[in-house]
């Protein structure tokens, strides 16, 4: 079975809050501090493991990237971030990188888990929270594309399961400007992946997994992996390292 929503950390007996807490230290040091500090309403179980899950897939990227000899990133953009800690583990993690977490509105966890993180010891000055939506990104990628000095940026864009269009959406405009890119894609619709006539008629899991291949192919992904089952059932892990250098910032 799968890990409930609604679960949450003081729920869980002690032997695997413990083993919970040995999971997250080792992932992130900073991350575990943030969580014995967090107000334990905020603390739910499945949003503290798929993040620090996504957050050990976001750091294989950023290494794969380095060791084939790119430019470090200096940018990190999580659109639809919800809760936001994927992002706040990347700050904390990686201090050298400005980090924005993208949303219509901070949620309540998001404000929650930034002042933990502090209370825990780790000022995320280089989080921000940026109000707005794909299209913000747009503008923000098109003034750079058109500025002078930005040869050095290098800009790496997550969307952790984006409603309906907004995976694929965010995909198209980290490649169109050469950005590197990682999804992990939720609610896949049929007419964005495949033929407009196609239809799929298979079972949830089947049809998920076939769409998820389809949108890999179409935008050359470089890394397909995947999540734990136990902690999501949408736990494909789409990356891709960008473009080349010349093309990082451009049209």
């Amino acid at each position: 079975g799968q890990i409930c929503p609604s679960l949450m950390l003081s729920d869980l007996p002690p032997p695997k809050r413990a083993a919970l807490w040995r999971f997250l230290r080792d992932v992130s040091p900073l991350l575990a501090s943030m969580v014995s500090v967090l107000p334990p309403r905020y603390a739910r179980v499945k949003e503290l493991l798929e993040s620090a899950e996504v957050f050990i897939h976001v750091e294989r990227l950023i290494r794969r990237a380095q060791r084939g000899g790119q430019r470090r990133f200096t940018d990190v953009y999580d659109v639809g971030c919800g809760h936001g800690l994927v992002a706040m583990i990347v700050a904390a993690e990686y201090p050298g990188m400005r980090v924005h977490a993208v949303d219509i509105e901070p949620r309540e966890s998001f404000m929650a888990q930034k002042m933990a993180f502090a209370k825990g010891g780790t000022d995320l000055n280089n989080l921000t929270f940026e109000a707005g939506d794909l299209s913000s990104l747009e503008l923000i990628a098109e003034s750079r594309s058109n500025g002078i000095g930005t040869q050095n940026i290098r800009s790496l864009l997550l969307c952790v399961h984006g409603c309906k269009s907004l995976t694929h959406e965010s995909i198209e405009l980290a490649s169109r400007y050469g950005w590197a890119w990682l999804a992990v894609p939720c609610c896949l619709q049929v007419e964005n992946h495949l033929a407009p006539s196609a239809k799929v008629q298979l079972p949830d899991k089947t049809r998920f997994m076939i769409l998820c291949g389809a949108l890999a192919m179409k935008y050359g992904a470089e890394n397909v992996e995947g999540i734990d089952s136990r902690v999501t059932a949408r736990g494909i892990v789409i990356s891709s390292s960008g473009g080349s250098e010349d093309n990082q910032g451009r049209m």
